[in-house]
């Protein structure tokens, strides 16, 4: 039994020797070997015989003991953990390694963001936003309280418009109940170091044409959008004061004729709107 209690001590205890070998002076009198044993002096924290492997049979601690040192030790590795993210957070940011022939022509974004005095820092500002996108952007029950009295949206063919507009537009395509199973992926979250209030991602929409959409019946076509970039810029308060959509950065790429935005729907289903802006890019030129 006391030889299994070793093996417990050397396997468990090693990463946390150094505690060990070192604790607080409450603690000593519980390395103690078990009741009863008349030849065990207290071990203090300068025994050099204190490594769990180095341990007479007759100084092994009892059951209970492995337990408070397990515990111990477990505690004072996280207390390392937390001071190390603390350092980390608070370190200077990492000069940037610019390739040679690039010097002046990459900028050092963790610097930049780093002199921003904008109220909401980068990494809560992404999860603001992340929050702001689960409600909907306005459109969802409770989600127009996220949009600023100055709200503005903008696609590539439409807008700026204002907060009504907005909500008055989408509220007219009826989107989710089209394609139940939309889904923007949603990706690539980064913070404008030009424009540290404003929040960049990237999505690739994806969704199916079950339900009634402008009055037409359902396709069942199953759309995959190009990757676009989205945008939405926040004032101090944390609310929207802008939100860009639906500009496609590879117009190549799925099945939507590399249309993005509501524009994307309508082509994606047959039932593109009149207008040369809802139909595939043509050169005009030639």
């Amino acid at each position: 039994m006391m030889a299994s209690t070793t093996s417990v001590l050397t396997s468990v205890l090693d990463p946390a020797f150094a505690f060990v070998s070192a604790p607080p002076p409450h603690f000593a009198s519980a390395l103690r070997s078990p009741r009863g044993s008349s030849a065990s002096p207290q071990l203090g924290p300068a025994s050099p015989s204190l490594h769990p492997a180095s341990l007479p049979l007759a100084t092994t601690p009892s059951a209970a003991t492995v337990v408070v040192l397990v515990s111990l030790a477990a505690q004072r590795r996280r207390q390392q953990r937390r001071h190390m993210r603390a350092v980390a957070c608070h370190a200077a940011p990492a000069v940037q390694e610019v390739p040679a022939g690039l010097e002046g022509q990459v900028v050092d974004e963790d610097a930049m963001l780093a002199k921003s005095d904008f109220a909401i820092k980068p990494a809560d500002l992404i999860i603001v936003c992340k929050e702001v996108l689960g409600r909907g952007v306005g459109v969802m029950p409770g989600g127009e309280s996220d949009l600023a009295s100055d709200f503005e949206f903008c696609a590539p063919f439409v807008g700026p418009i204002g907060k009504a507009q907005y909500l008055q537009a989408l509220g007219t395509f009826k989107i989710q109940d089209a394609f139940p199973d939309s889904n923007p992926n949603y990706h690539f979250f980064r913070v404008d170091p030009f424009e540290p209030e404003r929040v960049w991602f990237q999505t690739r929409k994806t969704g199916t044409n079950t339900g009634e959409f402008m009055k037409k019946p359902p396709t069942g076509k199953a759309l995959v959008f190009p990757p676009e970039a989205y945008s939405i810029r926040f004032n101090e308060q944390g609310k929207v004061k802008e939100f860009t959509v639906g500009y496609p950065m590879d117009r190549r790429v799925g099945n939507t004729g590399g249309l993005g935005g509501a524009f994307g729907y309508f082509y994606g289903v047959g039932n593109p709107l009149p207008i040369p802006e809802c139909k595939p890019y043509k050169m005009s030129w030639q």
